[in-house]
């Protein structure tokens, strides 16, 4: 199962669309990398998707939830999954106050890796259920946005 997109100009521009889709891929490659070792990294089956926010309008809030999506695609542990949706409540909050701490309830339960959703964690991958994934807490994944200038980038991309 793969999500569909449904924001523009994500949709309709097949560059700034290329780009987030680079994006997710550096977000997920660094995250999984250990500095030092020469390792192998897993990628996601498919290509980085977003439907902006799913079953939500997509307002000023919109870049929030595709930083919240490259998370979500990835994957990964069940820590690194409250870490993604603590982040977006606060990007939410920070646009509008209080929105993000209503959208947070259904974040937490149609997030869920175990449903067959095509915005669940770790939606990248073609195996279901994937569940959580262990991971090298190496980097924090505020820093890991922070590094690779994913809210400023997806800013520019949805403009």
């Amino acid at each position: 199962m793969v999500a569909t997109t449904s924001i523009d100009p994500y949709l309709s521009n097949k560059g700034k669309r290329e780009k987030l889709e680079n994006l997710a891929a550096r977000y997920c490659l660094e995250k999984q990398s250990v500095p030092g070792r020469n390792q192998s990294i897993a990628m996601p089956d498919y290509l980085f998707t977003t439907d902006g926010c799913s079953r939500w309008l997509d307002q000023s809030w919109v870049s929030c939830c595709v930083v919240h999506d490259i998370m979500y695609w990835c994957g990964g542990s069940d820590e690194e999954r409250k870490q993604a949706d603590q982040i977006i409540m606060q990007c939410v909050n920070q646009k509008v106050s209080l929105v993000g701490v209503i959208m947070y309830p259904g974040i937490k339960v149609g997030g869920s890796p175990w449903l067959p959703t095509p915005w669940r964690w770790g939606y990248g991958w073609k195996e279901w259920p994937r569940g959580y994934q262990e991971t090298n807490f190496h980097q924090d994944i505020k820093s890991i946005l922070k590094k690779l200038h994913v809210s400023e980038t997806i800013e520019e991309q949805l403009k």
